[in-house]
């Protein structure tokens, strides 16, 4: 258990060692992150410079494919600076590093990742993948084959609507039918597995059983807990829509899951829960909460909002 902390303490408040002084920015959510994304690959570091980072592509997916063998990633798609120095944002990358990468084309010809700390991610030279499903503050620790079968069912389902069923049911349903794992020694990689299973499900848009990951929601793993809560959005019968509103009225429930909790029943599209849910505005938490983790990180910035905050956010969408 003494590893196990610590190697927690990297993956899922993840700090990077970028030079900054003061600049901050607003990290996007790993969905926004693929739907805006116009490729997907598997590139290797050869050098990082003034001008960018130098990638050799090894491997595209999906049907978008880089024709290059090399490119430069050059800048950022996606980064909303909350403050900044003015010292300069660079990509910590290094030389033979092997990186899976969401990409977007510039105005340059070259290529953007999101932010500094988002958009792609770390193979090591044991084949486990440093994976985002969900934010790059919560990432796991994921074999490479089970990345790349997850991966390339989501690329695909979000941009041609279609992808490997079976592939991706076989995985998802092996491990979530396993008790939750928590994060001792012997349990941690089926913790992974099965984080990257509920994130997956809930990113292909995938409807599973409340009675099947009620166990996760009632286990003491956070991370379980928040995947369930989120997975919950892809329902749409009324036992989840009265539990998700029970659960959001409960004032012992904590702020981060309420959050989720808030957005999964509005995103379920009822417009008489979405009114239930505008109708709890001013009853709500209006407590600042968020991610959590170091304060030196530059994803300090990153914009969570209170209960009452989202359900504002949300009506105000509407």
């Amino acid at each position: 258990m003494k590893l196990i902390k610590p190697i927690l303490a990297f993956i899922f408040f993840l700090s990077f060692s970028i030079q900054l002084s003061a600049e901050t920015w607003n990290e996007p959510w790993q969905k926004e992150i693929i739907k805006k994304a116009e490729y997907f690959v598997l590139g290797k570091v050869i050098k990082n410079g003034e001008n960018g980072v130098e990638i050799e592509i090894l491997k595209s997916f999906g049907n978008s494919k880089i024709e290059s063998k090399n490119i430069l990633i050059s800048g950022f798609s996606m980064l909303r600076m909350t403050s900044s120095s003015g010292h300069g944002i660079h990509l910590d990358f290094d030389p033979n590093q092997t990186f899976y990468l969401f990409l977007v084309k510039n105005k340059d010809g070259n290529y953007d990742i999101p932010t500094p700390t988002s958009g792609f991610a770390l193979l090591d030279e044991k084949n486990t993948v440093t994976a985002t499903y969900r934010h790059s503050y919560h990432q796991a620790l994921i074999p490479q084959d089970a990345y790349e079968k997850t991966y390339s069912a989501i690329w695909d389902y979000y941009k041609t609507g279609k992808y490997d069923q079976k592939i991706v049911l076989d995985f998802i349903n092996e491990n979530i039918d396993k008790a939750p794992a928590g994060f001792e020694e012997n349990e941690i990689s089926t913790f992974f597995l099965q984080h990257a299973a509920l994130e997956t499900a809930y990113l292909l848009d995938i409807s599973i059983d409340f009675k099947r990951i009620q166990k996760f929601f009632v286990s003491d793993n956070f991370h379980s807990r928040v995947s369930t809560l989120q997975l919950l959005a892809n329902s749409k019968d009324a036992f989840t829509k009265a539990f998700l509103l029970e659960f959001i009225k409960n004032a012992e429930m904590p702020n981060f899951e309420k959050v989720i909790a808030i957005k999964s029943l509005w995103n379920i599209g009822d417009i008489d829960y979405q009114k239930k849910l505008i109708a709890l505005e001013n009853s709500v938490s209006d407590e600042e909460t968020g991610f959590g983790g170091n304060i030196m990180d530059p994803r300090i910035g990153t914009y969570f909002p209170t209960p009452k905050g989202a359900i504002q956010d949300l009506k105000n969408k509407k």
